[in-house]
């Protein structure tokens, strides 16, 4: 069982949202998905929201929702891109525990490829590679649990709820 409420922040492909879905089908806990949140509020998908007006509009829109958040909900998914605000993460960091699924560069590439059509809130054509670079430390900061996102959801959820 999930008590208190937490935030799921890392990279895209690290399980944040497999991890969120796991917990809801075994223990029925309330989540919310802020990229999901984001498509529909846009009414079309992250990489169509980036093409169509650059990916700072995604941070902009993923802070915004983030912001509007409450403790209705045990899970939040976040973007990856959500540790660029220092006010989400500071929202997020009064209203829950901050998760951080530190996944390895090789298995997020492996899980995404190398060049997805995920709408990563960064700018275009920037690299896997130099995305996680700037971003683990961010993850790092912001972090109060951190959980090893290289093996099976199960085993996940598992070493979080150890955890807690």
């Amino acid at each position: 069982m999930i008590d208190g409420f937490y935030t799921f922040i890392g990279m895209a492909g690290c399980g944040k949202t497999s991890l969120a879905e796991y917990f809801n089908k075994r223990f029925n806990t309330a989540f919310v998905d802020t990229d999901r949140l984001i498509e529909m509020r846009e009414g079309i998908a992250l990489e169509d929201i980036k093409k169509k007006n650059g990916y700072m509009y995604i941070r902009k829109i993923e802070e915004e929702i983030i912001m509007s958040l409450d403790t209705s909900q045990k899970i939040i998914s976040t973007g990856g891109s959500a540790v660029y605000s220092n006010n989400a993460m500071n929202y997020l960091s009064s209203i829950s525990k901050i998760v951080f699924i530190n996944t390895a560069l090789e298995t997020i590439k492996e899980r995404i490829g190398v060049n997805p059509e995920r709408g990563l809130a960064s700018p275009s054509g920037e690299s896997i590679d130099n995305i996680f670079i700037e971003r683990l430390p961010l993850y790092n900061k912001w972090s109060d649990i951190k959980i090893n996102g290289n093996q099976a959801i199960s085993a996940v959820a598992e070493e979080l709820l150890n955890k807690l």
